[in-house]
């Protein structure tokens, strides 16, 4: 373990389709949605690989694993990242960087973490070792980066009939006429089977642990989550 995400890891990380079968009897997953406005035109044809085209805009979906309410991750233990030798999720690998961004425009992607929370980041400490300059100079650094991408490239078509079932949700068209906003909801019942046999996971399993993991993490400061009750629902209808 190392002093990993001490000041910028929330309740929520990302993981992917093919990631999930490692995941799923850790973190409650979910899936989230947020809108992409290209920087120029070598960014709009990068992202067009993965993103969702809707109207004029692009969406970038990801399977969300973890709950958003809470402060920091369930696998953080004292600022140490539990998961850090034991093959951790792919986008806690290339943070601050982001895979939406082609790799020469990480800079940008970098400008706007300096903002946030990320602004406290260790690796922004003027004695810390290059990982970027124009490109990726580390090699497994540069290895996760492209590996994320493409695993987001090869979950696009089941993410993209995901978002376009919720077309008839208030929450999605409030989402759609925000500037930028974030639509999250529990993986539909009608597509558990299919999430299932791509991630080669038993579906009974999954929705066992997958239950469980909700009913843990329902309530965060007194508050319940009503996205965990839906996603709740979702699982106490799955049929056999």
């Amino acid at each position: 373990m190392i002093q990993c995400s001490s000041a910028c890891c929330g309740g929520a990380t990302i993981i992917t389709l093919k990631e999930l079968d490692r995941f799923y009897k850790i973190f409650p997953i979910t899936l989230g949605f947020r809108k992409l406005h290209p920087f120029n035109d070598f960014h709009k044809a990068y992202i067009e690989d993965f993103a969702i085209k809707y109207k004029s805009f692009y969406i970038i979906g990801d399977f969300i694993a973890g709950n958003r309410l809470r402060k920091r991750c369930r696998m953080l233990k004292e600022a140490l990242c539990s998961l850090h030798n034991k093959n951790k999720p792919l986008q806690c690998s290339v943070v601050p960087f982001s895979v939406t961004f082609p790799e020469n425009l990480q800079d940008i992607v970098i400008v706007e973490r300096k903002k946030g929370a990320f602004r406290t980041c260790k690796g922004f400490d003027d004695n810390a070792p290059s990982v970027w300059n124009g490109e990726f100079t580390d090699p497994i650094l540069k290895e996760n980066f492209y590996e994320l991408r493409q695993n987001l490239v090869f979950q696009r078509n089941i993410v993209e009939r995901l978002f376009f079932k919720c077309e008839n949700s208030p929450f999605f068209r409030k989402f759609i006429t925000e500037e930028q906003g974030f639509f999250e909801i529990p993986i539909i019942s009608d597509f558990i089977d299919e999430v299932c046999n791509i991630a080669q996971v038993d579906k009974f399993e999954f929705v066992k642990m997958q239950r469980s993991l909700f009913v843990k993490e329902l309530t965060v400061g007194g508050v319940k989550n009503s996205l965990f009750i839906e996603a709740l629902n979702v699982l106490d209808g799955v049929k056999n």
